[in-house]
């Protein structure tokens, strides 16, 4: 799923036209991010900032490669708020994209809160990202997922905002003892290829061991060290546009929750459960106790188009879809110099 975050310090953004395609930044304030400029990790992070609309071509950071690294959630560092990120992945692994901030650290864990909002009649929940950015690798996360109630959404996903390659687990509330896998490629929104995993156990009671494996031959999804879907690049081929319809693109693994039953959208009511229950005081809350992130670069290579045999049991791409939506190497920190009007980016990688 694609989220687009709530904007609240208006006033201390530049304005910028949506109409004109060819509009750009000033120097002060050079990084372009859906119809506004700035000069914060908020604007000019890798993946939210849109470089055809900054101000030169080097306004918006470069992606922070991959580092394997485990973060335990164990210190207030691991996770800060993106308007507050100085830009060293490396001392801050994991940034809370959405204002208001409903992320946070406690207890030795990750915690995703999602609040009623009364004049949208529904609610607000969070978005955290990886600093840094993976393409290919394994990662495991260790989740106590917030599908405690119908209609609420927690997801674990691997994507890039810019081309729409997404891997992912995604768990609605409706149907709190099962786990479901999906992939996205282009931004094309086919949720047919979504395949449905049941647990032995309701996922919001007990934290569970969910891995994404992604090489360039194939992804593979794994529960407690178990696989439970494999998809390989060569089931892919497209012989119509003559291409792999496989997610390729540098990304960012990324942790969310969100009112999917009181979003408007039929589809995505029906997939998540509605109308999802709000009262005085509810809040939802999903937990990330460890997240682990093993890169392995660009390594593989994939062969040409086949038949293709079994995998063993394990779901493969093309497998059985349940109710789905129908809508819908570190890096140094950038440097900072102060001028007059704002803050200018220079980026230093």
């Amino acid at each position: 799923m694609k989220f687009s975050p709530v904007f609240a310090s208006a006033a201390a953004l530049v304005a910028a036209s949506l109409a004109n395609a060819q509009s750009t930044c000033n120097e002060w304030s050079p990084c372009f991010r859906e119809g506004y400029c700035d000069s914060d990790a908020m604007f000019c992070l890798w993946g939210l900032c849109d470089p055809a609309k900054s101000f030169n071509a080097t306004s918006c950071w470069q992606p922070e490669g991959c580092v394997s690294q485990t973060t335990t959630f164990d210190k207030s560092s691991d996770l800060v708020f993106i308007r507050s990120y100085p830009g060293n992945p490396n001392v801050n692994p994991f940034l809370s994209i959405f204002e208001p901030d409903n992320a946070s650290v406690a207890n030795g864990a990750l915690q995703l809160n999602m609040n009623y909002v009364a004049a949208q009649n529904k609610g607000f929940g969070a978005t955290v990202d990886a600093a840094h950015t993976i393409k290919y690798g394994k990662v495991t996360a260790r989740v106590k997922t917030a599908s405690v109630a119908p209609g609420v959404v927690s997801s674990f996903i691997i994507r890039n905002d810019q081309t729409g390659d997404e891997i992912d687990f995604e768990w609605v509330g409706k149907a709190p003892m099962q786990v479901q896998t999906n992939y996205y490629f282009n931004d094309i929104l086919d949720y047919t290829k979504m395949v449905a995993y049941n647990l032995p156990s309701d996922t919001s009671k007990d934290y569970h061991d969910y891995t994404i494996d992604w090489s360039a031959d194939a992804i593979n999804w794994l529960v407690d060290g178990t696989v439970i879907r494999t998809v390989r690049k060569q089931d892919t081929f497209d012989a119509a546009s003559n291409s792999y319809k496989f997610p390729t693109s540098e990304s960012r693994v990324a942790f969310s929750i969100w009112d999917g039953g009181n979003s408007g959208a039929q589809g995505t009511q029906e997939w998540a459960g509605y109308p999802t229950p709000w009262g005085n005081g509810v809040q939802y809350q999903m937990f990330v106790d460890t997240v682990d992130i093993q890169c392995n670069g660009d390594a593989g290579t994939t062969a040409p188009p086949t038949d293709g045999g079994s995998s063993g049991g394990v779901p493969t791409d093309g497998g059985s879809s349940g109710g789905v939506p129908t809508d819908g190497g570190s890096a140094e920190p950038p440097v900072y110099s102060t001028s007059p009007g704002g803050q200018k980016c220079i980026p230093r990688y």
